[in-house]
């Protein structure tokens, strides 16, 4: 019986196309500026600092920090310090509402049908102030109090059957007990691995479907019935 959601967000509930095509080059758009003017603020401060480590570079200015930063999101890398500060930057656009989240028209109505039913989380690559940020300002209105909690790369890689396994212990349920739904088949693999319930999202504009994929693949929510045969 399932008991929880779990949910990714890129090419699942969202297009990719928003984070690509309009969150990343507005993050790094605003990178130089953003650091020169909260250069004071701790927050950027210590993200600063954690990218010089990363670097093993402890003589990189602040300039230095701003480049590398803009060349992680052109490699599209997924570094802690990296989403931490363009989920500031983010913030900023969401708050003066140049950025607006659009949100897949059956996931929303999935999504706000099961809430009724089952605590639902998000586990994404995104911070999770990022994630908050997204679910807060989207297209349909603020949903953020849809959800129940929310992971990131923080607690694990999302190709790895050991984040889900925290995951699950963090919920406080059996994996068994958790649906995962994402686009990445690389992420289903490694919650099914966990012992988690499982269904890729094939959107047609974001993926593709894979023959022979050992697990379920749908184009929609709306053919996922949480009841029903998962498989």
């Amino acid at each position: 019986m399932i008991k929880a959601i779990l949910v990714d967000i890129e090419g699942t509930t969202s297009p990719i196309f928003f984070v690509k095509e309009v969150m990343f080059p507005y993050s790094k758009e605003r990178m130089d500026e953003f650091i020169k003017q909260n250069k004071s603020n701790p927050k950027v401060r210590q993200i600063i600092e954690e990218v010089k480590q990363i670097e093993n570079n402890p003589n990189l200015t602040d300039e230095d920090v701003a480049q590398i930063l803009k060349q992680w999101i052109d490699e599209d890398k997924k570094i802690a310090p990296l989403k931490e500060i363009q989920g500031l930057i983010w913030k900023e656009g969401f708050e003066t509402g140049k950025l607006k989240a659009p949100i897949y028209e059956d996931a929303y109505n999935r999504l706000k049908e099961w809430k009724e039913k089952v605590p639902i989380y998000i586990y994404s690559s995104g911070s999770v102030e990022a994630q908050k940020l997204f679910f807060s300002h989207t297209d349909k209105g603020n949903i953020l109090d849809w959800f129940s909690g929310y992971f990131d790369t923080r607690i694990g890689s999302k190709k790895e059957k050991e984040s889900y396994e925290k995951i699950a212990k963090e919920i406080g349920l059996s994996p068994s007990e958790i649906l995962f739904l994402s686009d990445n088949p690389d992420e289903i693999k490694a919650a099914a691995e966990a012992g988690m319930n499982v269904v890729r999202i094939v959107r047609p504009n974001d993926a593709e479907y894979i023959k022979d994929f050992p697990y379920r693949q749908v184009s929609s929510f709306n053919e996922i019935e949480l009841n029903g045969d998962l498989s």
